[in-house]
């Protein structure tokens, strides 16, 4: 019975073209301070959301700005956004780094890790594809230059499937 259950969802996929979310946990909601004021996951409603947690003392997540910075870039014009998520307590530390890089989407701070709680973070850093029905769709623990074509290509199929 669940096999058929199963085969029924894909076939329904497939034939009619309706994305089942039914598996997917919705992410946890979040506001948080940014240079430039406060943003309110409300705010991302509609748009593939890649997040990332990181820290300044982490090199992993430091190596990772280059691509999301590309990322960022390539998909400009479609529903697609980043949003990085710092974790340091001690904020001009973040700042210094931010300084040195050409940040192309916002940067939140969350020193108390109040919002990487919810996210339930496993390492540095963390990252996370949220769906345009605010979804939790996969979570990265790590960043390595070998899975930066997966992530992208996750990311351009989220984008044509929504």
């Amino acid at each position: 019975m669940k096999l058929l259950k199963s085969s029924l969802y894909i076939l329904l996929i497939l034939v009619i073209n309706i994305p089942v979310y039914a598996d997917y946990p919705p992410a946890p909601k979040f506001q948080l301070p940014t240079e430039d004021g406060v943003l309110n996951s409300a705010q991302l409603k509609g748009k593939l959301v890649y997040i990332d947690f990181w820290a300044s003392w982490c090199r992993p997540c430091k190596n990772s700005f280059p691509w999301m910075i590309a990322m960022k870039e390539k998909f400009k014009n479609q529903d697609f956004e980043i949003v990085a998520i710092n974790l340091d307590k001690d904020k001009t530390l973040a700042d210094e780094f931010i300084a040195s890089q050409n940040i192309n989407f916002p940067i939140a701070f969350d020193p108390q890790a109040a919002v990487a709680e919810q996210y339930n973070i496993e390492g540095m850093p963390s990252s996370y594809l949220i769906d345009q029905h605010g979804n939790l769709r996969i979570r990265y623990t790590g960043f390595w230059n070998k899975s930066k074509n997966e992530k992208e290509l996750t990311i351009n199929k989220l984008l044509k499937n929504h």
